[in-house]
């Protein structure tokens, strides 16, 4: 295949994933998709920016029980010149008062992992599309919960994996499905980032100062994240790298993923990290659970293995 056809077949498969956004999919309003976002932090109101660029998308609610994070996103609304949406807010169960609006097609949900799975099981229930942030749950339960929800309501959910579609990653997939590498036997990908600035803070400053987190003491993601990696050793944030690998290998479409063995090495990485910029600081003495690398390998039904790894605790260049 020639670079013509690539770019010419890539254009037009890309072309048809703007048609889905348009209304298409779910709007009661042909020409509008009425949205609601529960969780506007840093990731959430990333996905605010998003929406206030389209004509197709109204933002008709928010969600927050911060007041810091609700104040963030108005500016981004009168900067927009857009209208104020609806808030909720005042306690981890306000979103429920935001799934009663009757003129609500879909929620995102960027919210800490612990709550995807309820907000988005009582959004399907209350017959709400729902694109959540990964992970989808904390047990294999809550994604059978999913699942089975959606089936039972007939309401959409998808997990905003959004590696899948940057546009190497898509044109990887293209080359895949026109057969340009052949028949795939091995696969490898992960999620390869150092998060040692997202993961501690000053509670001022979101990346590269400080060696604290918590919901006391700093903002953002380090005030629930960096918790996993001292209770839990694994793969916390598997999707990047298995995301792409799923559509390349056509797992859930015709192939399944059937089982996996998972090693992690010693965790090093944070404590060195908070004991270089604060020498002897109580978090640098913390037992942090998590192996700085955890490797995962995994067999498929049709005879393909598939590796993915995780490396967020070191200083090494973002690879997927």
């Amino acid at each position: 295949m020639n670079r013509r056809n690539f770019v010419r077949n890539s254009a037009v498969g890309l072309a048809g994933l703007t048609i889905l956004p348009n209304g298409m999919l779910f709007a009661k309003d042909k020409a509008v998709v009425k949205l609601g976002y529960i969780g506007v932090g840093l990731r959430g109101r990333n996905h605010i920016n998003e929406g206030l660029l389209r004509d197709d998308v109204e933002i008709v609610a928010i969600c927050d029980i911060r007041e810091s994070s609700l104040k963030l996103c108005r500016e981004q609304f009168v900067k927009a010149k857009k209208k104020l949406p609806k808030e909720f807010t005042g306690g981890p169960d306000a979103y429920k008062k935001l799934l009663e609006l009757k003129d609500l097609d879909a929620v995102i949900i960027s919210t800490p992992w612990e709550f995807h799975r309820d907000q988005a099981v009582d959004s399907m229930k209350a017959k709400k599309h729902v694109g959540c942030e990964v992970i989808a749950g904390l047990t294999v339960q809550d994604h059978w919960d999913i699942v089975n929800i959606s089936e039972a309501t007939g309401m959409q959910y998808m997990t905003l994996e959004n590696v899948c579609y940057r546009r190497d990653v898509m044109a990887m997939l293209n080359m895949v499905r026109q057969g340009l590498f052949g028949e795939l036997v091995h696969l490898e990908g992960g999620y390869q980032h150092d998060l040692r600035e997202v993961l501690f803070n000053d509670g001022k400053h979101f990346y590269g100062h400080g060696v604290e987190f918590g919901p006391d003491k700093s903002i953002g993601e380090a005030q629930w994240r960096t918790q996993y990696n001292i209770d839990v050793d694994g793969d916390l944030y598997p999707t990047h790298g298995l995301g792409p690998l799923m559509n390349y290998a056509d797992i859930n479409r015709g192939n399944r993923l059937t089982n996996l063995v998972s090693f992690s090495s010693k965790a090093r990485g944070l404590a060195d990290y908070v004991n270089k910029q604060s020498p002897g600081h109580a978090n640098s003495k913390i037992n942090y659970k998590n192996g700085d690398i955890t490797t995962t390998m995994i067999n498929c039904a049709n005879g393909e293995t598939l590796t993915i790894t995780h490396d967020t605790h070191l200083p090494r260049p973002y690879s997927i």
